[in-house]
């Protein structure tokens, strides 16, 4: 059966639906001043439902209108994943983003465990790209293994803050927000979470987004801050579009 491909439109009315459901759960259930004393259990976990609810929609929008060009996985990415959760933090929570991660926190375990990520997935990316059958199930973006300053417009412009909206929302929105209630097991929700969207990659990428998502839950687990956990991420990511580009180009690093 052929993929239908996402249009601009069915990208607005997702979005639209988003919000629509959004508000009518905020207004019907997660109210303190009208819920009643027999809705105990959501007076008291109000907040984190409406958060798992929040993060339930993004994810089935994502899998209901998947994207395959760049822009399309950009714009898509901003919204779903940054934009519409910060958005119901400031003005439905109305919550400071700084709980979400949205800080420098604490600098010292934010350098330290980020570059201890680094150096574990960039060996596990050096170990699945040596391995041919693995390294041929992995894709590039079109173009990037040709042209120098695209490859640097991609890296800095789209993957950078692709990565950035993604740790907002996984390890800020989900993890952070979910913690109080969840505990450490809001680090493994996380992870969880991140990769169901993974599930139709090839298995190599399917193993990365999970160790990656765990071991950048640590991250923020330990420095309060999503910034450091991004920066590895993207750097991690980086180094794996350099290797596979080595191989396209000249057969091997």
């Amino acid at each position: 059966m052929e993929s239908k491909k996402i249009t601009l439109r069915d990208f607005k009315y997702s979005i639209l639906w988003i919000f629509i459901h959004s508000l009518l759960w905020y207004r019907m259930n997660i109210n303190l001043k009208t819920l009643s004393p027999k809705n105990h259990f959501l007076k008291k976990h109000q907040r984190e439902i409406l958060i798992g609810f929040c993060a339930l929609l993004i994810l089935l929008v994502r899998f209901i209108f998947p994207a395959n060009l760049s822009g399309e996985v950009f714009w898509m990415v901003l919204t779903l994943f940054f934009i519409f959760p910060f958005l119901v933090v400031r003005f439905v929570l109305k919550e400071n983003s700084k709980d979400f991660g949205m800080k420098f926190g604490n600098i010292r375990n934010g350098i330290l465990f980020a570059a201890i990520l680094f150096f574990i997935l960039a060996a596990a990316s050096y170990f699945i790209v040596s391995k041919g059958a693995w390294r041929n199930q992995l894709l590039l973006p079109s173009g990037i293994a040709r042209s120098f300053w695209y490859f640097l417009w991609f890296e800095l412009l789209i993957a950078l803050p692709i990565h950035f909206f993604w740790e907002f929302f996984f390890r800020g929105f989900v993890q952070l927000g979910l913690e109080k209630k969840l505990g450490i097991f809001s680090l493994f929700l996380q992870g969880l979470l991140q990769t169901l969207l993974a599930v139709r990659s090839p298995r190599p990428m399917i193993f990365l987004v999970l160790a990656s998502s765990l071991l950048a839950g640590f991250v923020v687990y330990k420095s309060r801050s999503i910034y450091y956990s991004a920066a590895a991420m993207w750097l991690v990511s980086l180094g794996l579009d350099i290797i596979l580009i080595r191989y396209i180009n000249f057969g091997g690093l």
